[in-house]
């Protein structure tokens, strides 16, 4: 594709950013089950090496740009570029797979997390994580589940229930009034205990639970929560399914699932588990339980005592009211709270732009996008994502020269071209120019273009957080599908091209103009304890004058579960979960 800039273009041209200060990483590496004892952790083309201890924990100092290099006998080797919000990366190693002739390899059944789930009402073992459903009876580690049942419910809180269960359980006293209470096991020396309560992470104990609403609770002593979540629950791990999480209703109907249908939930090829079956964090249950918009505001207030230390409380709580109340005041304070506390880190504005797109509130989200590009601009995701900002906002020749901009980087081989995202930007350059080329002609600001052979409906898909790791499954009218596997592993090259290049998105075109496609989606992790936030465009009728488009954002938090994102249909969005 050609482009004839105006001579002004050269005011555009910026220097490509780089980050001097030293980053000192933390985390822990395990194999999936254990923690790996020696893992060499080498900062690439350097002398500088760590190694991981007893526990699978490491520490190193490196910078911006630099990569880490994850080596270990026997296991796969990994490098991860550090970007500017690194902090944690918590890493699972594979098996390195050898080809060996004449030899026959009988392997251990595993069940899926799909025939654990259908099994979690009736097998007291299991219990429900953000990393997925686990069986306590196959953990290699010191655990135990306690069974809702089992617990008496003329406890005061959920401090009462732990003394009664757990020996010499240590909890600090007059603790009436207080909020941030820290809970210590036997021999967990001096780290608290991290809960996870229906999917939400916390540090103190949650004394707002109804001992009514609890299900049933794993208790994980010692260093057997280390594998999967690092360092944070180097003190043990409680965590706690409520019944309001598990309770869902058949479709349709004002009526409970009979469980004994529960596996046929679940489509046998290709299909996912829809919203009504994922856990929700528990202060959004206790918004949707509040009756008003009275008490909901009331309740808010009293959450923020307790998660106010969390960017996703606000973010959670900002869809909340945008969502079911329309509430202007409490969403632009709760906004304005987000972009105070949290002005240094994109990926948490860029979470909040994806919702203000959602919203086509694109002034807002615009200012965002120029906050973002500020902090990035050797991100080339950063282009795209502003010149999109300045489309939405009516700015087309802003945004025309944003992509000339990025053309003219490339060129002069202050960024490299990517297999993927140039292809992206190209066509999203090209369709600016024919959408609103009498704009740009008006303005005098000409370019020329090539014609872009695809109408039809194109996806395209951006997140957050570039060390998100899931898998997108697109399965058409027929039931037929495909995978798009964005991980490490599965696709290292499509991985490493993504970080090098600094762009996190990917498109899916859809030439079928009949039929319904169902979008699903498998998250496996970001190296970190955090969610991740992705936004879904469909455009529809692409390339045609009448060219329109939807965003729809979606927080993914639970792990290892194929999940229903959204249906839709040429021409039309059917559902968005």
């Amino acid at each position: 594709m050609k482009h004839f800039l105006p001579v002004f273009l050269f005011l555009l041209l910026g220097h490509v950013h780089s980050q001097e200060t030293i980053k000192t990483i933390k985390g822990t590496i395990s194999d999936g089950q254990d923690p790996l004892r020696d893992v060499n952790i080498t900062v690439k083309d350097t002398d500088r090496v760590v190694s991981t201890d007893a526990s699978g924990k490491y520490e190193i100092d490196t910078h911006e740009g630099e990569t880490l290099v994850y080596s270990h006998i026997g296991k796969e080797t990994l490098e991860i570029l550090v970007e500017d919000v690194t902090t944690f990366l918590n890493v699972t190693l594979r098996d390195k797979i050898q080809e060996l002739d004449e030899v026959v390899v009988t392997k251990r059944y595993h069940k899926t997390q799909k025939e654990l789930y259908g099994e979690y009402n009736g097998n007291k073992n299991l219990i429900k994580t953000i990393y997925g459903i686990l069986d306590i009876s196959k953990m290699p580690f010191r655990a135990q589940i306690i069974d809702g049942d089992d617990i008496n419910l003329s406890a005061v809180d959920i401090l009462t229930v732990l003394r009664a269960k757990i020996p010499n359980v240590f909890i600090p006293n007059n603790t009436a009034g207080r909020n941030d209470i820290p809970v210590f096991f036997p021999r967990g020396g001096s780290a608290p205990v991290l809960w996870e309560v229906d999917g939400m992470l916390m540090r103190s104990a949650p004394t707002f639970i109804d001992i009514q609403s609890i299900d049933r609770m794993a208790i994980i002593q010692g260093l057997g929560a280390l594998v999967k979540y690092g360092s944070p629950a180097a003190g043990g791990l409680i965590v706690i399914n409520t019944k309001v999480a598990n309770f869902s209703r058949e479709p349709g109907t004002n009526l409970p699932y009979d469980q004994a249908k529960l596996r046929n939930n679940f489509f046998e090829k290709g299909d996912a588990m829809g919203s009504e079956n994922l856990a929700v964090p528990m202060y959004l249950q206790m918004l949707h339980a509040t009756v008003d918009w009275n008490e909901a505001k009331e309740s808010y207030f009293q959450l923020e005592k307790i998660y106010g230390q969390s960017p996703y409380f606000y973010l959670d709580a900002r869809s909340y009211f945008q969502k079911e109340y329309k509430d202007k005041a409490m969403v632009k304070m709760i906004t304005n709270n987000i972009e105070a506390n949290y002005s240094n880190n994109p990926i948490i504005l860029k979470a909040l732009a994806y919702q203000l797109d959602e919203e086509r509130n694109y002034g807002a989200s615009l200012e965002l996008y120029k906050k973002i590009f500020i902090l990035r601009p050797h991100y080339q995701q950063s282009y795209h994502d502003l010149a999109h900002a300045y489309k939405h906002s009516g700015k087309i020749e802003r945004a025309a020269l944003l992509y000339a901009r990025h053309q003219f980087l490339l060129r002069e081989g202050l960024f490299n071209k990517s297999e993927t995202f140039s292809d992206i930007l190209d066509r999203d350059f090209n369709n600016l120019l024919v959408q609103e080329g009498e704009v740009l002609s008006r303005e005098k600001v000409f370019f020329t273009s090539d014609e872009d052979d695809f109408n039809g409906t194109r996806l395209v898909f951006e997140w957050n957080d570039s060390e998100a790791e899931f898998e997108l499954q697109f399965v058409n009218n027929d039931k037929r599908y495909y995978t798009f596997k964005h991980t490490s592993f599965d696709n290292e090259n499509h991985f490493k091209d993504g970080k090098q290049n600094r762009f996190s998105c990917q498109e899916y075109l859809i030439y079928d103009p009949n039929g319904t496609w169902q979008v699903n989606v498998n998250y496996l992790g970001n190296k970190s304890l955090t969610p991740t936030y992705i936004k879904a465009t469909v455009y529809y009728d692409y390339g045609k004058p009448y060219q329109r488009h939807e965003s729809k954002v979606f927080k993914l938090r639970v792990k290892n579960s194929n999940q229903e994102l959204f249906k839709v249909q040429t021409g039309d969005m059917l559902t968005a979960r």
